[in-house]
């Protein structure tokens, strides 16, 4: 026997050994890619006992600038933890003045640039709904706001209650305002940073 007979034979449970290890690694990577491809949607909880939405909403501006918005909860109003009132000025410049340009875009997305966190005490009726009422007073006073409830779930991995988007006028003969397009469709929202 050659050294060149003794390294092939002795190689050749490596070799085999080699090419099962690489089928196995090639099998996994495929399976995991394989897990990966598909729809991807957020994950809805399997109980909807356990969610809560909005009924009613509406806001009101108070006659000193600030805003109170009331909302009718239903659902498990028990598993409400807290309530952002989220907002967007319209009719006001980037420096705060009233020209009417650079909010007031006519059909654009909601895009809040004041939220408040509020952890109200709900009032319970008989048919198992909860009234909320909270106030915001915006650091940036507008002739009018868009604005939104989002009902938080104490249990962290359920989907928040967003509440339509609507538009509260507070000064209609606010000069250069115009008032935008309501939004028709319903705003889809992952996730809520909390500045």
């Amino acid at each position: 026997m050659t050294d060149a007979s003794v390294q092939t034979d002795a190689s050749a449970p490596r070799m085999v050994r080699g090419r099962r290890l690489a089928a196995v690694v090639t099998l996994c990577a495929v399976l995991a890619l394989g897990a990966a491809c598909g729809k991807k949607i957020m994950p809805q909880p399997q109980d909807n006992r356990e969610l809560f939405s909005w009924r009613g909403v509406t806001a009101t501006a108070t006659a000193n600038g600030c805003l109170t918005a009331r909302g009718e909860a239903q659902g498990n109003v028990d598993n409400m933890a807290s309530v952002i009132l989220e907002i967007q000025p319209l009719g006001v410049s980037s420096d705060g003045l009233g020209d009417g340009s650079a909010d007031s875009c006519a059909g654009c997305p909601f895009q809040a640039t004041a939220r408040q966190e509020f952890w109200p005490e709900k009032q319970i009726t008989p048919q198992g709904t909860a009234i909320v009422e909270v106030t915001m007073c915006p650091d940036r006073k507008a002739p009018a706001y868009r604005w939104r409830l989002v009902g938080l779930n104490v249990l962290t991995r359920f989907a928040h209650a967003l509440g339509k988007v609507q538009t509260l006028v507070v000064d209609p003969n606010a000069p250069g305002f115009e008032l935008p397009v309501d939004d028709t469709r319903p705003q889809q929202q992952t996730e809520i940073v909390i500045p």
